[in-house]
């Protein structure tokens, strides 16, 4: 997969203050817990969340019907779940529930 450039809004979290939009850059589609794809993302600019470091975010599709595709290739309104600090998805062709928390809601699209 080539690397690709993103711009993530982020929704919620309500209380988020940090930089808004994100740079992104897509690593590639991982295969979840359940049957399900996630977008594995690398931010440009890594910020910190209760202490913890955040390099990675994942996204997926909010709305039922939406596809990985869109959210790698197009503009949709995502969920949002953020890479534990110590966990590094880069090589992982598949991931668990231990990886990662859900944390908010956003919209990714190509950059402008």
């Amino acid at each position: 997969m080539t690397i690709q450039h993103h711009v993530l809004e982020v929704y919620e979290p309500y209380d988020y203050h940090g930089d808004n939009p994100l740079t992104v850059s897509g690593i590639a589609v991982v295969a979840g817990p359940m049957r399900d794809n996630y977008y594995l993302l690398r931010l440009d600019h890594p910020f910190v969340v209760e202490q913890n470091d955040v390099t990675q975010l994942l996204v997926q599709p909010r709305y039922n019907g939406d596809k990985i595709d869109l959210a790698v290739s197009g503009t949709c309104t995502v969920t949002i779940a953020r890479v534990h600090g110590d966990v590094d998805l880069t090589q992982n062709e598949k991931i668990s529930f231990d990886d990662f928390e859900r944390w908010g809601v956003g919209k990714i699209s190509p950059p402008t």
